[in-house]
This record gives structure tokens, sequence and C-alpha cells, in this order.
């Protein structure tokens, strides 16, 4: 898409988002390409984003999306419902809580008053009156707009055992306003350092380099989902309407598609992902985002305020549970095969070969997100003698040497077209009561745009090719077509 086309439809995207995000239906607005018959096209058009995609038959007029705005066509696609979480507790077993004097980049702190939990940023120099400040998230310092100015700041934060005032290592002094009816670009704020704190721009157990001219700063992390998947405000945008600096010039940059980034969060701790988008918008609880950053698992319940900066090897992602054994028991009894000791190996394979890509990550996400889903159909499905058959010829054939291709991270078994006929197979013959028709229909899709594009590759080459973002968003294109699929729809502010 060249700069002209981009701006033009940057253009359509406001108007389409002015006259229909007011729409409860309309989540969001972006743009990109149009998806036709499961497949993306190369025209550009603005994509509108629902919460549940109907015929126009069924739509008042009122309502009715336009087919298009400014001369470029509108596409619809279903994404389900965002919303804020409200969680309360840590979300991770080694969180990043102990006291710091100084208070540190990456170390957990919180409002006194208010409870709140959350990261200390980084320090930054207020321009209007040369004072040095911690930045966090408003959500954190601020509360949303609840907290007065001049309120306690501690760290560590309330919940981590700071709730005290003489854990005060700040005090609140101002915020970008959170409002909803119009569009926010970041949720930032600051509070000015107590006398006698000392300043450091080192990071909390120094797990990541400080920020400078050769360590920049992208963003400020302070939307994740219960998966990982991140919202970022860009860093310019939170300096600019805070009016502050960092403390080493020359030190922010834009955030790229496909950049490796990096950052130090209270409950994450260090992790790395790729920037997957740079104009995203998302509506939460009300108030509308745009603008904003992506990445896949990058910050967890209480990373919020976390200051993100280019770097890293793009794929230290936050942990995630194991995957619950009880998708695996239904497949075991529906198939008769023995899959009750499998369960270690899901978890690897989710560990160790899905969950260093992009498209792994995604997918690792839809188990997820559709677990309830696919387990319900797993339980009222039927299958005949030929069926559970077949299903066990596969399972003799594969299960070895999935384990021993888990095993080894440096093989060079390469992926055979046998394998991807064996794949063929096995997606044409689940059947509706497993698979819906568009589902099918995505999985077709999937197939020959993506895995049967793999043949030849090794397990190093298609984790490698499962981290180009092109492949990502053919997968993500075709996954966005089946009408009621969750693919991460769950944001929370971390603070609480």
């Amino acid at each position: 898409m060249d700069a002209r086309t981009a701006a033009a439809l940057d253009e359509a995207k406001a108007r389409l988002a002015d006259q229909y995000l007011t729409d409860p239906n309309v989540v969001g607005v972006a743009k990109g390409f149009r998806t036709r018959g499961g497949e993306l096209t190369g025209e550009p058009v603005v994509i509108a984003l629902v919460r549940k995609k109907r015929r126009a038959a069924l739509v008042s007029r009122s309502r009715l999306l336009p087919a298009a705005v400014g001369g470029h066509g509108v596409d619809v696609v279903e994404t389900g419902e965002f919303r804020f979480s409200g969680a309360t507790t840590a979300a991770a077993a080694t969180p990043i809580a102990e006291r710091f004097r100084p208070p540190l980049q990456g170390s957990g702190l919180g409002s006194l008053a208010d409870g709140t939990l959350g990261t200390l940023g980084c320090l930054v120099r207020d321009r209007t009156d040369g004072s040095i400040c911690v930045l966090s998230a408003n959500h954190v310092l601020a509360n949303f707009g609840a907290t007065a100015p001049g309120a306690a700041i501690v760290q560590p934060a309330p919940l981590d055992g700071g709730a005290a005032e003489a854990n005060t290592v700040a005090r609140f002094k101002r915020a970008i306003p959170l409002v909803r009816g119009v569009a926010n670009t970041a949720d930032a704020a600051i509070a000015q350092l107590e006398p006698g704190i000392d300043v450091s721009s080192t990071v909390a157990r120094n797990l990541m380099a400080p920020i400078s001219p050769t360590h920049r700063a992208i963003g400020l992390a302070f939307l994740a989902s219960v998966h990982g998947g991140t919202f970022m405000a860009k860093i310019d945008t939170v300096l600019a309407q805070l009016d502050v600096e960092l403390l080493t010039p020359d030190s922010s940059v834009a955030a790229v598609e496909g950049g490796r980034i990096e950052k130090v969060g209270r409950s994450s701790g260090y992790t790395s992902s790729v920037v997957l988008d740079t104009t995203a918008r998302v509506v939460v609880d009300g108030y509308l985002f745009t603008d904003l950053i992506y990445a896949q698992r990058f910050s967890l319940v209480g990373d919020s305020g976390a200051v993100v900066c280019e770097g890293g090897n793009g794929k230290t992602y936050t942990p995630m549970p194991a995957i619950a054994c009880r998708m695996l028991g239904a497949a075991s009894a529906l198939y008769d095969l023995p899959l009750a000791d499998d369960n270690r190996y899901l978890d690897q394979a989710r560990d160790e070969f899905f969950g260093q890509s992009v498209v792994g990550n995604l997918v690792v996400q839809l188990v997820y997100q559709n677990l309830d889903v696919a387990v319900n159909r797993l339980e009222v499905a039927t299958v005949g003698p030929e069926e559970k058959a077949e299903a066990r010829r596969y399972y003799d054939k594969y299960r070895a040497l999935v384990i021993g291709l888990l095993g080894d991270p440096g093989s060079t078994v390469q992926l055979s077209q046998e394998n991807v006929d064996d794949v063929r197979a096995v997606f044409a013959g689940l059947s509706p009561e497993l698979v819906t028709l568009p589902e099918k229909q995505a999985l077709w899709v999937i197939f020959d745009d993506v895995i049967a594009l793999s043949v030849g590759r090794t397990r190093a080459q298609l984790l490698e090719y499962m981290n180009d973002l092109a492949v990502y968003q053919r997968v993500v294109a075709a996954l966005r077509e089946i009408p009621g699929l969750e693919v991460d729809g769950t944001y929370g502010f971390s603070s609480r």
C-alpha cells in the first residue's frame, strides 16, 4: 500500500469512525485489504470491526454500514467484543514486587489512596518546571481521573506490601485525560519525585539496558489480554501530551511493523515481541483508543505503564498456563485413542514450537479462547468405526515422529508432500458436528495459502515462515471470516 493510498484510507477511516463508532455493534475501524471468499485481495479498503456481522436485510437502514467511504470500499469484519477484564490479582509467579531505592524502571508501584497496581515506566523531566517525575499509566497513577493531585504514589505497590506513607516515592501531578465518547490516543500520567528520592535510569534487576539514543523508547504499554496481547500508546504522543521529555535526548523512535521490541514490567518481567500494527484502534468499556501499537504475548496484569523500547529477540513472550487436557480427554473418548498421557507433549508443542512464532501464538490463543466450544462439540459428536480406524492410523504414524521433533530443536527433517497430503485428508474428514462450513472454508484458505507452501521446510525454517508478517496477516484474514470465532478479544487495564 503506497503512502498516498494509506493517507486517503486514514481520512476515510476517520469519517467512518465519526459516523458509526457510536453504534454499539461497531467496536473499531482500521485500514487494510479486502477479504473475499476467505482470501485476502489486493484491494485497499477501510475495515469496520463489528461485534456481530449480520446480513443487510436484518440491519435497520440507520445502522447499515456504507459500502464505501470517500471512494474507498468498506469491508465489515466480525471480531467479537473487547472489554476491560477488571483483574485484581497478580498475573505472574515472580513479579518485580520488591522495594527499590532509588525507584527503578520496570518495578511495581501504585497509588496509596486508590490501591492501584502497575509499573514504573521511566523517569522524565517536566518541561513546565524542570522537575523529575515518574511516568506510568493514567489508570495506575490517577485511577481514571479519580486521584487528586498530590496523592501519594508508593513503591512497591499497595498490593505488593507497599501500603504505607513511608513508601511514598512521588506525588501524583497530572494525567492525559481518559474520556468516553472521544478518541483517546494515550493512557499516561506523571507523578513528581519526592524530595530526597534519588534519580536513576537503571532498569529493575538489570533486565534491560536503560533508555538511550542506542536503545530508544517506542511506546507505553497499558492494555493487555489474558494471553498477553498488548496495546501501547506511542511514546512521542505520550511525551507531547504530558509536556515532558526523556532524561536522555534523542532517545525515542516511531514503531515499525515487524520491528522487535522489549520491555520490563512489574508482572511479566522482561519480554520481547514483534510489532504487528502501528495504527490499531479499539473500544473498551466505552473508551475509544486510536493510533496504538499492538503486539502478541507482551504484557500481563500489573504491567501497565511499562515503557517499551526497540530491541530484543522478538520471541521472549509472556508465560501461558497449561492448556486444559479436557480437550484431549474428549478427543480420546470420541476416537478411542490413548491420549491421556500426551498432555505434556501438547504443552511442549505450545511452548517450544507454536509459542515461538506470531502465527503459532495466534493458534495457541484460538485454543484458549474457543476451548469450551471445541470440547462441547467433541463430547456430543459421534464417529463410526472407519473414522476411528483412520484416526488411529494417523496417531500411530505421527506420534513418535512429533515427539522426536519436539525433543530436537535442531532437527533437519523436512515437511514432506506426504505430510501435507495427510493434513489435507484430516481437514476433509472433519465432520459438520466438529467443524462448521465457514470454519472449514477458512481451514481450506489457510491450507492453500500457508500449509501447502510449507513443503520442504525444516523445523527452523517453519518457524521462520510462521514469523513472516504476511503469513500471519493471511491467517488472521481467513479466521476473521468465521462468525462467532473469538480471536484474543478480551482486554483489560492491568492496574487492578
